[in-house]
């Protein structure tokens, strides 16, 4: 690569911008309202994932690829295409939220719900069009400036310890909260950040391993301290105001910057919707246009980047946002379906078992029509299906389905099943014996 010129500094502001978004942001203030500390459980699995990636970024920059272009290699253009449809999927969810939120900040300044949604929507497709790299940092400071905002806020109401004593009160939460959607959030959210390209990019443009290390370590420090702070601003409000009568409970932090600057007449209120609607559609345009590539990578022969490649999306990502779901639970719900499909052919990858191509298509269609069906029979209540039940029945599955489709293309070579078995239980046993070996130091002979 040419562009590796990126220092640990620049890797994790660019790891924590890509982390700590409006999603985040918005979306921990809702859950906050009803669950308190544990609502901080996307930020600590987001740092969990960085922690991960880092250990893993040497290896990823001697290689210079990622692993979606690894998984190309191994399955094939066309399996690679397929991926590449079904992460719109994910990214659906993650559009939604920004509509989501965004569509909240304006209904904050008294647009109707309705209005505000197709505001935002259609700002989010004109904008699309125009390239914001330029504003890319400009987005991060505001950000960064809401966060010193909400830091300020909890010195004013001289609540600064329930920020610091965060991790002891969120281990107590948890211990109260479901485990099954802990898990599942913890699950969904590591792998998404270890396996995706958006955050493998900045590793890879590293000037060197160790430097792409550190950039990922000082990154999950960063989003873990951060992670906490507006969970910890909602708590410490809620003994002060009264947030239980708004409308919305994702307007609950703008309502905290608001109340934490003096809102003079509206004055400060309108400033800080502006900023954080800007926000909000300048990721949005991110998203869609990304979104918008990968609707061209799978459909090669279509046309590219038609605005058509554009409007699609943004329905899709509207109806998202009329399920009712909270901003954080829209885009981890969705997330799950997209690793269901392509999560066990990822792993037999890894584990360095190279399946046949029309073994790998029936593996991910076999994931994707579980958690499909899980999330439709979920979102109309048809029956009451537990939300981790879409991974625990689509990933077996889904691994049978490759195991057992490669196991009967060994057996047309003239392979048999015993055979087959025996050099994928090969592969991980000598794969863990060497992790195992590496991590144990030098013995002096004696």
């Amino acid at each position: 690569m040419d562009d590796r010129r990126l220092s640990a500094w620049r890797i994790a502001s660019l790891l924590v911008s890509t982390s700590c978004g409006i999603g985040f942001l918005l979306g921990t203030g809702e859950l906050a309202l009803r669950q308190g500390m544990a609502a901080s459980m996307y930020a600590v699995a987001t740092s969990i994932g960085l922690l991960t990636l880092a250990f893993a970024a040497p290896r990823l920059w001697e290689t210079g690829q990622s692993i979606w272009t690894y998984f190309d290699t191994i399955y094939g253009p066309v399996v690679g295409r397929q991926v590449a449809a079904l992460s719109l999927i994910w990214m659906a969810g993650v559009l939604g939220a920004q509509i989501r939120g965004a569509s909240a900040l304006l209904a904050l300044s008294g647009v109707p719900r309705t209005t505000s949604i197709i505001a935002v929507d259609c700002l989010a497709f004109s904008l699309s069009f125009v390239r914001l790299s330029a504003l890319s940092s400009i987005f991060a400071i505001c950000l960064g400036g809401c966060n010193a905002i909400l830091v300020y806020a909890l010195v004013k109401m001289h609540h600064l310890t329930v920020w610091l004593r965060a991790p002891e009160s969120f281990v107590q939460s948890m211990t109260l909260s479901p485990i099954g959607h802990a898990g599942l959030t913890l699950i969904s959210v590591v792998a998404l950040v270890i396996f995706g390209a958006d955050y493998q990019q900045f590793p890879l443009r590293a000037r060197t391993p160790s430097e792409a290390r550190r950039g990922c370590l000082l990154a999950a420090v960063v989003v873990f301290v951060v992670g906490f702070l507006p969970a910890s601003t909602v708590i410490a409000s809620a003994r002060v105001w009264d947030l239980s009568a708004l409308p919305d409970p994702a307007q609950v932090v703008p309502v905290e910057l608001t109340l934490a600057l003096g809102n003079t007449r509206g004055i400060t209120q309108g400033l800080v919707v502006s900023i954080l609607l800007m926000t909000a559609v300048g990721a949005a345009c991110s998203i869609l246009r990304a979104m918008s590539d990968a609707i061209a990578i799978s459909r090669p022969s279509g046309s590219r980047r038609t605005a058509l490649g554009r409007i699609l999306p943004v329905l899709a990502a509207t109806l998202v946002t009329a399920s009712g779901r909270s901003i954080i639970d829209m885009m981890i719900t969705l997330n799950v379906i997209y690793l269901a499909a392509a999560g066990p052919l990822l792993t037999l990858a890894l584990l360095g078992c190279h399946i046949p191509y029309q073994a790998a298509k029936r593996s991910m269609l076999t994931g994707f029509s579980i958690a499909t069906a899980c999330y439709v029979i979920c979102e109309t209540n048809m029956a009451g299906l537990h939300e981790s039940l879409t991974l625990v029945l689509a990933w077996p599955c889904a691994l049978l389905e490759a195991l057992r489709s490669g196991i009967t293309s060994a057996n047309q070579s003239h392979t048999t099943v015993g055979h087959a078995v025996h050099s994928i239980l090969v592969r991980v046993v000598t794969r863990l014996t060497r992790c195992r070996l590496s991590a144990e130091p030098d013995r002096p002979i004696e």
